[in-house]
């Protein structure tokens, strides 16, 4: 085993070190028929930046994790997507502590700017008390506010926007069609509720920056969940198009073919949308992601999946491309790094194909 560097990175691989062996390697990790082009569409990563299993490492953490996913990345490009959890920020009514959110906002502005910023998850006081889901504890559930608690919303979203100026987009809640991200279950119309009340708090905070719709996510209506379309129709039945300028989606794709299939999905939500005269509003991806292992495909062949479906966006009336994720927590193996940090072969392969090669 030998080592070399990539941005400060200490990367391990079986090679003579040399600048020839260096550049062999971008090569071979580039997936096949990427194209040399420069990209066209902001790209990067869903990550909780120095955060993790429901607690925060440091400021430190999300520096380094920060650092590595921009070494990667086109600057003028990144579209990271940061979590800036309102349960975080307001744990105390009336008292905010944005240390959490700050280090991620801070890492961010150093490495690559511009993220998306996600605003969600209702605190323990502003919740109603006698609901519970099926999911587990508290990191496991994430809960709405009750009405009567509509305008501390307004407001954290409102201090939010007014201290993260440099963004992107700012994307309502996560994945809002899903009974585990709004239990106990789904409910559109107070959705496209709070997803007013949110744009019209961004406005009042002078900024001009996109409201997008949360990530939908493709599901069939069961168990809590709505499917995707229905729950975006709704959205316009309730809350109109003027609530937002752009519509979230996660459109996650489990076999081949993985292009079609996330455009089959991206394809149902436009057809909602231009059935309500809105042609002209954008989609987001906010997460997409392909698994490596037994729940996905190969390592090697990751970078190649993720570089296709990035391709396939670019031209398209797709606003952004955020992966899903950086680094493996836990189980979740979606990672193009392992917990560790240590680089899987997509790490150098989207930078070789899409980014800035190692």
């Amino acid at each position: 085993m030998s080592s070399t560097t990539c941005d400060g990175w200490s990367v391990r691989r079986i090679a003579l070190v040399s600048l020839a062996a260096t550049s062999a390697l971008a090569i071979l990790l580039a997936p096949a028929g990427a194209s040399a082009a420069s990209p066209t569409v902001p790209w990067g990563f869903n990550e909780d930046w120095g955060w993790s299993n429901g607690g925060f490492n440091s400021a430190q953490t999300a520096n380094l994790q920060m650092q590595k996913a921009g070494a990667i990345m086109p600057d003028p490009l990144s579209a990271n997507r940061f979590h800036v959890m309102w349960s975080y920020v307001e744990s105390t009514r009336g008292r905010y502590d944005w240390s959490v959110s700050d280090a991620q906002y801070a890492a961010m502005q150093k490495y690559t700017q511009k993220p998306i910023m996600l605003l969600y998850r209702a605190p323990l006081w502003a919740r109603d008390p006698a609901r519970s889901c099926a999911f587990g504890g508290e990191e496991y559930c994430i809960y709405p506010q009750l009405p009567k608690y509509d305008k501390q919303w307004q407001a954290f979203v409102k201090a939010a926007v007014a201290r993260y100026r440099n963004i992107r987009a700012i994307e309502i809640w996560n994945e809002p069609n899903l009974a585990r991200f709004w239990s106990p279950a789904a409910d559109p119309a107070r959705y496209a509720t709070i997803l007013k009340q949110a744009h019209d708090a961004v406005r009042s905070a002078g900024s001009k920056v996109p409201v997008v719709t949360g990530g939908i996510y493709p599901v069939a209506t069961a168990n809590g969940n709505v499917k995707a379309a229905d729950f975006l129709r709704q959205i316009y039945a309730t809350a109109g198009a003027s609530a937002f300028e752009g519509i979230g989606s996660h459109p996650y794709v489990y076999k081949p073919s993985y292009v079609d299939g996330m455009r089959s999905r991206l394809d149902a939500l436009r057809t909602v949308r231009d059935q309500n005269g809105d042609s002209a509003t954008p989609l987001w991806i906010t997460e997409a992601g392909i698994a490596t292992g037994s729940s996905g495909v190969p390592p090697d062949q990751q970078a190649g999946v993720l570089t296709d479906l990035y391709h396939s966006i670019e031209g398209t009336d797709v606003r952004s491309f955020v992966i899903h994720r950086f680094y493996d927590v836990g189980g979740d193996s979606y990672g193009v790094v392992n917990n560790d940090l240590t680089p899987k072969p997509a790490y150098c392969g989207l930078g070789a194909a899409i980014g800035t090669p190692c």
